[in-house]
């Protein structure tokens, strides 16, 4: 309700027909009354309209038989609602009583019009401030609600971002970009407290003709197999990304060379026991892989050159027949020599 509207004046006069005699007098000074004559009146008006005070005119016995003020708080749907009773004689007592009962102000029958009008108005004019106050306070909760729910959605959209910008679409694997960040980490904490690190370098083996047989629907299929035998072959701590094309990426932190082994076996096998149908045929897939581990491989400045040596050792596990783990230390002098010298050695698929 806006402040410049008429103030709206619930008469309550059941037995003495006081009000009816005030009620002239307030209209003529602005107010919007209801004069209710008896108490199924009183029920409906409350029920219908919402007020700013209700003056009781009643003796204290019909207060007290009726509860008017107990029954006027239960119905009215307003948080607050003054009210002002004139019982038919006035003394401290009476007062007392009343207050006790429930009613905002006692006034003494004789107070004249103007003083009744002015209380009235008075105690209009805290309702609408206290309810303007608690609109405040509504508008001000629903504004918290709605900023709580908008920087819940933020924080779930910059998550789901996040998420987007480190991950494979096909794989669901972390991507190269966040495997070399999280390497670069691993590997740092690895050469500051002298901890063994190790990577593998997986890659698919004949892609190119499964694509070209089966279409490269049944190439994604192939793919996305060997994402998820290696990301249930790892621990929690390792790390699985799809480091490009048909080749992933294994980190291994506090793993020495001697435990790949058992690792690699694990995934040749996950993967010939696990087939791929192209939709006329079923088929198994093989992948060849290759490891480096720090520092019994060498003591690496960067996380790059343990990419680099496990890099070549893939390519000389392919070249020695496929489906197959070679490591760094076990290839032959050359490889060692070409890599400490920063002369790239080129081994054919």
């Amino acid at each position: 309700m806006h402040h410049s509207e008429p103030i709206r004046v619930l008469l309550v006069d059941i037995s003495r027909g006081y009000l009816p005699k005030l009620e002239p007098y307030l209209q003529s000074a602005g107010l919007h009354t209801f004069l209710a004559h008896d108490f199924h009146q009183l029920l409906s008006d409350l029920r219908r309209g919402t007020f700013d005070v209700i003056l009781i005119a009643d003796s204290i016995a019909d207060i007290e038989k009726n509860d008017l003020p107990g029954v006027i708080r239960y119905i009215n749907t307003a948080t607050y609602i003054p009210i002002i009773w004139i019982p038919d004689k006035y003394d401290s007592q009476i007062s007392i009583i009343g207050l006790e009962l429930g009613v905002d102000m006692v006034l003494d029958p004789s107070s004249p019009p103007d003083l009744i009008y002015a209380y009235i108005t008075k105690l209009a004019k805290h309702k609408r401030g206290h309810d303007g106050m608690l609109d405040s306070i509504d508008n001000l909760r629903n504004m918290l609600v709605k900023q709580a729910q908008q920087l819940s959605q933020l924080k779930n959209d910059n998550n789901t971002l996040r998420e987007l910008s480190i991950t494979d679409p096909l794989t669901g694997l972390f991507n190269a970009r966040y495997m070399r960040n999280w390497l670069e980490q691993a590997f740092a904490y690895a050469k500051r407290y002298n901890k063994p690190i190790s990577v593998m370098l997986i890659d698919m083996d004949n892609l190119k003709w499964i694509n070209d047989c089966y279409g490269h629907l049944t190439g994604d299929k192939a793919i996305k197999l060997i994402a998820s035998v290696l990301k249930n072959s790892v621990r929690d701590s390792d790390l699985v990304a799809r480091y490009g094309g048909d080749e992933f990426l294994i980190a291994l932190p506090d793993t020495p060379a001697d435990q790949l082994p058992r690792l690699a076996d694990r995934i040749l096998q996950d993967l010939q026991s696990s087939s791929i149908s192209s939709g006329k045929e079923e088929f198994t897939i093989s992948c060849s892989l290759g490891s480096a581990t720090y520092p019994q491989d060498g003591d690496f400045a960067v996380s790059e050159e343990l990419i680099d040596c496990a890099d070549q050792a893939l390519y000389a596990a392919k070249r020695a027949g496929r489906s197959r783990l070679a490591q760094w230390h076990e290839l032959p002098i050359q490889h060692h020599q070409a890599h400490n010298s920063k002369t790239p050695t080129f081994v054919t698929n």
